[in-house]
């Protein structure tokens, strides 16, 4: 994602990771960005251990 200098920039802030994952689900509600699914978390975890990209993630989501 452009303005970020390395993945962990992009994993350390829930907002972004929320902003690149969540808002493309059917059942994301910008009043309820506090809670967290598995789908989620899971993707989140795989940013963080470098297993997936945000490309990789913008392409699956479409």
């Amino acid at each position: 994602m452009a303005g970020y200098n390395s993945m962990s920039d992009i994993v350390a802030k829930n907002d972004s990771c929320t902003a690149l994952i969540c808002t493309r689900c059917e059942f994301f509600k910008e009043d309820d960005i506090e809670l967290e699914c598995a789908a989620f978390k899971a993707l989140k975890s795989m940013l963080r251990k470098g297993i997936i990209t945000p490309e990789e993630i913008k392409d699956a989501l479409g």
